[in-house]
C-alpha cells in the first residue's frame, strides 16, 4: 500500500465518496471531522477493521502524519482528506452515507466576532442528520464551556436527531490527543451523542 492510496485526492475522486470507492469493497462508512495528529482515527480503524474510516482535515501536515502512520502499522481501513468538514459534508458525502459520524474537540472560535466560523451551526447539523442513515450515530466532545452549550442547543433543535446517553455511546471509544492533554489538565469535557431518527 502507497500514501497515495491512503490520502485521497479529490480531483479525481468519484463524488459522492463510497465504500466501493473508496475501499473496493462495501461496508459501512464512518467519518471524523478534524483529525488533527490522528490519534483517535488509527486506533478506531485497528479496534474496527469491518468499518471504512474517513479522516477529514484541514491542515495538510495533520493529513500526512497519519498516514504515515497508517502505512507503517499496514491499515489498510482508513482514507485522509485534506480538505474543510464544509466541503466534505456538503460535496463529498451523500444522504444516509455514514453509520457514524465523529466531531472531536472542533475549533471554539471563542472571540464573538468568529462565531460564524465555528463548525456547529444550525445548517450543518441539518446536513449532519441527513449524511446519516436511521440509527446513525453522531458523537461529539468539546472541552470549552460556551461552545458545548451552543452545541446542545443545535443537536437539541434537529428533530432527526434522538438523544443518546453518552455513557453508552462513548464506551470503547478511544481518546484523542487533546483530550489525553485535557486530562492531564484535569480539563471537563462536554460530551454528546445523538441518534439519527
Amino acid at each position: 500500500m502507497e500514501a497515495g492510496s491512503i490520502v485521497l485526492d479529490l480531483s479525481e475522486a468519484n463524488l459522492p465518496l463510497t465504500a466501493r470507492g473508496l475501499f473496493g469493497s462495501d461496508r459501512p462508512l464512518e467519518v471524523e471531522f478534524g483529525v488533527g495528529k490522528g490519534r483517535f482515527l488509527l486506533d478506531w480503524a485497528m479496534a474496527h477493521p469491518e468499518v471504512g474510516v474517513i479522516g477529514v482535515e484541514r491542515a495538510r501536515k495533520y493529513v500526512e502524519l497519519p498516514a504515515t502512520r497508517a502505512l507503517r502499522l499496514g491499515i489498510g481501513n482508513v482514507r485522509l482528506v485534506h480538505t474543510t468538514a464544509e466541503d466534505m459534508l456538503f460535496r463529498c458525502l451523500a444522504p444516509e452515507s455514514m453509520v457514524a459520524i465523529h466531531a472531536y474537540f472542533p475549533d471554539p472560535w471563542p472571540k464573538k466576532r468568529h462565531h460564524k466560523r465555528r463548525f456547529f451551526r444550525s445548517e450543518n447539523v441539518a446536513r449532519l442528520a441527513e449524511v446519516l442513515p436511521p440509527g446513525g450515530l453522531l458523537r461529539v466532545k468539546t472541552d470549552h464551556e460556551g461552545y458545548a452549550a451552543v452545541i446542545a442547543v443545535l443537536l437539541e433543535a434537529e428533530s432527526r436527531l434522538a438523544p443518546v446517553a453518552a455513557d453508552e455511546a462513548f464506551v470503547g471509544v478511544p481518546p484523542t490527543n487533546f483530550e489525553i492533554k485535557y486530562g492531564r489538565d484535569s480539563r471537563p469535557i462536554r460530551r454528546f451523542a445523538y441518534r439519527r431518527r
